[in-house]
Parts: structure tokens; sequence; C-alpha cells
């Protein structure tokens, strides 16, 4: 053991580089400048650390733990933050880090001098976008070394050597012209497009070898389909392959066509009259959310005082958290809500498939495949709530029922969609599209001022953005027309209502998906009706139902609410919803016109039965005999015209 008398240590004079971290009992580095410095105790403490090392200890002596909290301050415990208001800029949700315990966001720069350690580098917190992709177009094709006109030696040749260079020679100068149109394109990309004469060479060659190699059973047959093909295509087409062919070199994935219109294979004006067969029944709805009557005035009283007695405690619709909500604020402190931020997952719970041959899987969540029951990854300013009792809706604004409108148009159906976001009376309307069906015109777009103060716009799902709502201008009355780049603003739910109930009356119908949420944030009693959620049902019924975005791929090859953050569109929304429809129309009256339906008269009417109709038969005699008439003077009584 080394000694413990400085006189013997080989390095007495040099400051041990483990510090007060040093386990060693004898060490051969000097401490002192290590107890100068640190600070101080009592004479009991400093017996404890010279004597025994900080690493053996198993509790503190009552001295240690004096001096150790005697250095530590009082800490002040921060109230907890209220919510007071929307300003631009605060609809971004902040995201937490996978791994992390906390939810951090980026500075745009470091404070004390880059040494903040709860601040994330500059390199992680810097947005990062992959490089721009180079078009097809601008890509010239590669040059390559000299390629002979000459078929390619193969194991198993499909014919001579004769027959493979003519039919080679055949294919090369049906390309030729093809290649040299495009090099007078105005077009740039297009021009691109153009190979000389090693490359038009290289692409017969390996075309011809290709044929050769998958097809040597017949390969001449398919070869001359190639040269017909090839002397009936116009340079059009000729682009098209080239575009195709280069993108496939990258790996790209190929351009998708454009979706097929869909065919009814009836005129607009037979499309809507078509529609009586499509109604919904409203029998039964009122259990899933559809208001089908107005609520009577004990309802309104009872619900009035439930409310009164809550004292406006809800549970947030994100986290199911409680909160309060003051909907004139409250006036200490003129906070909205109370509760703090709200930590929650926006996605939807994903359920595992079942398998037989492996454990059971958790479920998780779409927005961040965490599992059920982790922190949530997106943290909001303020806890929201939505109100779905018709009874308290009606308390913020009453329901009507749809009146008679001698002005609206007879001959279009109205297909429409609200977007909502959430302020101190739930969840309410701040956008309105509808368009008309089946000619998808605009009638409606605007923005909703809301009754109570705004707490989320709710971009993920509505797509309006604080400062598009804050900045928004005011409706022009005298300038009514829709535009979607610049869309105006009302002054309240009542008055976009009324700018919706222009286009309607008791007999118009009213298209949409999920008719349930956009009737009742409008507050409108409609009898006639058609979702697509009831013409388009699951398998298993309601309250279980297909998304808009399922439907649109399913039925119509069609991707929408393809935004992600950036939320959806209420007028795509809207216009899918009557492509949707429209092809259940088309579905139905193929239908029905093989069974021999006709559309006549303004209406739907079923095949005549075969043959000629019966004779008119005559009419059976009276079981009941004739009453006595009374007989004045042996004669019957004279009829008397009325003189005037």
């Amino acid at each position: 053991m080394w000694p413990s008398v400085p006189a013997f240590r080989s390095f007495g004079n040099i400051t041990c580089p483990a510090g007060t971290k040093c386990e060693l009992p004898h060490c051969i580095f000097s401490h002192d400048a290590i107890k100068a410095h640190s600070t101080p105790c009592t004479s009991a403490a400093s017996h404890a650390i010279d004597s025994e090392p900080a690493a053996k200890r198993q509790k503190l002596d009552d001295s240690t733990k004096e001096g150790t909290l005697s250095t530590v301050p009082d800490v002040p415990v921060a109230p907890r933050s209220v919510f007071t208001g929307l300003t631009p800029g605060k609809d971004k949700a902040i995201v937490a880090n996978k791994g992390a315990s906390t939810v951090t966001t980026a500075s745009p720069k470091p404070t004390n001098n880059g040494r903040d350690t709860d601040t994330l580098p500059q390199s992680v917190t810097r947005p990062v976008s992959p490089p721009p992709k180079a078009s097809l177009a601008q890509a010239a094709p590669k040059p390559t070394g000299p390629v002979a006109l000459m078929p390619r030696k193969l194991l198993k040749e499909p014919a001579i050597f004769t027959r493979r260079l003519t039919l080679l020679k055949m294919l090369h100068s049906f390309m030729k012209p093809l290649n040299d149109k495009i090099a007078r394109a105005v077009k740039a990309e297009i021009k691109a497009l153009h190979m000389d004469s090693n490359q038009l060479n290289k692409l017969a060659v390996d075309e011809e070898e290709q044929i050769a190699r998958t097809n040597p059973a017949v390969y001449e047959n398919v070869l001359k389909q190639r040269l017909f093909k090839l002397k009936k295509m116009t340079p059009e087409e000729w682009v098209k392959e080239r575009f195709e062919a280069l993108a496939k070199e990258r790996g790209l994935p190929p351009k998708k066509p454009p979706p097929k219109k869909v065919d009814t294979g009836l005129t607009p004006r037979e499309e809507v009259m078509f529609l009586s067969n499509l109604i919904c029944s409203q029998d039964g709805l009122d259990a899933h959310g559809y208001v089908t009557k107005l609520p009577t005035t004990e309802q309104l009283d009872e619900a009035r005082l439930a409310q009164a007695s809550a004292d406006f405690w809800e549970v947030c619709d994100r986290c199911n958290t409680r909160f309060q909500v003051f909907p004139e604020r409250r006036g200490e402190d003129g906070a909205l809500t109370t509760g703090g931020p709200c930590t929650h997952h926006w996605g939807r719970r994903v359920y595992p498939k079942r398998s037989k041959n492996s454990g059971p899987e958790p479920t998780t969540f779409s927005c961040c495949n965490e599992p059920v029951g982790s922190p949530g990854c997106t943290t909001y300013d303020t806890h929201v709530y939505k109100i779905a009792d018709p009874k308290r809706l009606f308390l913020v604004m009453p329901f009507i029922e749809t009146p008679v409108n001698d002005d609206a148009p007879s001959d279009i159906a109205v297909c429409f969609d609200c977007e909502m976001g959430y302020t101190t009376h739930g969840l309410e309307l701040m956008r309105l599209t509808a368009i008309s069906w089946p000619t998808h015109q605009p009638l409606v777009d605007v923005l909703v001022r809301p009754i109570g103060h705004l707490l989320d716009v709710n971009t993920r799902f509505s797509g309006i953005t604080t400062e598009q709502f804050l900045n928004a201008k005011p409706y022009d009355s005298a300038d009514p027309k829709p535009r979607r780049n610049d869309i105006r603003i009302v002054e309240s739910p009542y008055v976009a209502r009324d700018l919706f109930l222009a286009h309607v009356t008791t007999t118009t119908p009213i298209l949409g998906h999920a008719l349930e949420n956009d009737l009742n944030t409008l507050r409108i009693i409609h009898p006639n009706i058609i979702d697509t959620v009831l013409l388009f049902p699951h398998k298993r019924g309601l309250p279980l139902r297909h998304g808009l975005r399922a439907l649109a791929k399913d039925k119509l090859d069609l991707d929408i609410q393809q935004g992600g953050a950036a939320g959806h569109d209420s007028f795509e929304d809207a216009k899918t919803t009557g492509e949707l429809i429209r092809f259940k129309v088309a579905e139905r009256w193929k239908q029905l016109k093989h069974d021999g339906w006709e559309i006549r008269d303004h209406g739907v009417y079923p095949p005549m039965p075969p043959g000629t109709p019966p004779p008119q038969a005559s009419s059976a005699p009276s079981m009941m005999p004739p009453a006595p008439m009374e007989m004045l003077e042996g004669k019957p009584a004279e009829k008397r015209k009325l003189e005037e």
C-alpha cells in the first residue's frame, strides 16, 4: 500500500485528476487544492470525508445533511398556466421527440452562448428537406460506348442470325423518324429526349435482345407486333414512352393515370330526378347523432340546469383531462380555460391483425406508431372539448327546420361540407362550402366567425390557419362569387346559414359525408338527405363507418386528403362526396335499367307488365233495395232549378 505521508508521494504536488470523485484510500496525487476550493463544512463532515471514501458511504450524517440542505435554495413552484387566447402562429403544435420524457421545441438562436443544454443543436432542429428532384426532361440520356447495329449472341437463338439482323434493322428504321421529330421540339424537356445515332443503336439492340430472351418461342410474332405499333405511333406517344422508360431506369414510380370520370348514362337533370331513389330514411337516425326533430322546452330547461350545475367543467376531446371553460373570460386574469397545455395523440387507434402463430401485438396510434398508454406525441396550448348532445347544441345556437324557399332552383341538388374549430362553446363552424350537384359549381365558400372565443382552429383537420382566419377579408354581399384563393369571412354562423338556405328548399336533396356533423354544426333539420356513410355502409353496421378518403380510393381510385398536417380542403371533400353519389347513381341505374325502369315525367317508374290490360269489368248491381220516394199527388216531385 502506498504511504500516506506527502513527502513520500511521487506526485504529491500535482492535483488529482479525479478530483472529489477519487476513490483511492491513499492517492499518490494531492487533494489539498480540492479541499481549499470546496464548500466549508463542519469538522465532523471533514473527518468523514478524510477517513472514508464517498463511494463507500451508506448514509449521510446529520451535519452533512444540514450542510447539503443549506446550500440548496428554495425553488418557487410556478402556478399552472392558463390560456387567454390565440395569437398568429399559435396554431402550430409542439411535437415531442420519441424517447424523450419532455416536449422540446426548436429555438432559432441558442441561449447562454450556445451552452443551453435544453435546446437542441441547430443541426438537429433546422428543417432538413430532400434535395430537389431533377425532372426526367432535364436529364439527358447518358453517353455510351460505340454500339454496332448487330444482334447480340444468345445461348438459345430464337431465329437464325440473318433473320434477327433483318428484324433489328427494321426496328431501328421505325425508331429513327420518331427520334428525329422530337429533335425539332420547342420545349427543352422534350428536346432533351433526342438520342444520337449511337444511343439509338443501343436502344434498338437492347429491345431486340429483350424480346429474344423473354419470348424465344414467339420471337418473330412479338417483334412484328412491336414494329406495327411503332409504325402507327405518333410523336406524342413516343415522348410518353421515353418518359416512362427513363423513369423506370431511375427507379421512380410510374406516373399514375388520372382517375376515370364516372359515367351514369343520364343527363344532369335526370341524375337529379334519380336521387329520389337514394333518399335516406330518417327512422332510427336519431340514435346515431342525426337530429330529426326540435327538442322540447322541458328538455332545454333540463340541459340548461345541468350545464349550470357543472359550472362549465368539461372533458378534453383529445386527452380526456377535466378542465374548466370560461365562455366570457375569467375576471381576475382573463383566462378562457384552465388545465395547462394538452399533450395527446392526434391519430386513431390501429388494431393489429390477429395471427395464430404469433403472440398478441399492442394496439398503436397511427400518428406515431406508439402503443396505447404511451405519453402523447403532440402538445397544444390548451385543452378543447366538443358537444354532442343536441339539447346543449340548441342552447348555443338554435336548430331550425329548412324553410320553404320559392327562389331555390329545382333542378339541382346541393352537396356541402363544413370545417370546424374549437371554441369556448365546443366545436363550432369555421368554414362552409356548398356546391351544386352534379355540375360541382361553387355556390358558397366562406370562413365563419364563431360565437365563442377561439381556442384552436384545428388546422390538422380543418385546413384553416390562424393567420388565414385572422387576416381574412370581410364578405361582400355585392360580390358573392366564391374564390378559392381569396376566401372571405362572415360575421356569424347565422349569416353562413342564411347564405346556405338561399340555395335550398324543403324538397332539395342535400348530399354529404357524415351529414349529422355538418347539419348539426349548421343547426339545420332537413327531411331529404343523402349520406355516403349510409349509401356505402360498413359491413358491421353503424356506428362503424368508412372514411371519405378510404371510399374515394376504393370506389373512384382517387387520392384525397393528402395534405397531412396542412389539413383537409372542404371543396375537395364536397366534390369527392358528389362523385361518390354519382358512382352510386350509375351503379343503381344500371341495375334498374336492365329491369326495365324508365325516367319520365319528372320521376323514375317501374316497367309496365307485359300484355294488354284486361277489359273494364261492369259494375256489380247493388245489394241494397232502392229507397221508396215520397209521392206528391201520385206524381214524383219535379226538379226545380234555382232561379237567379
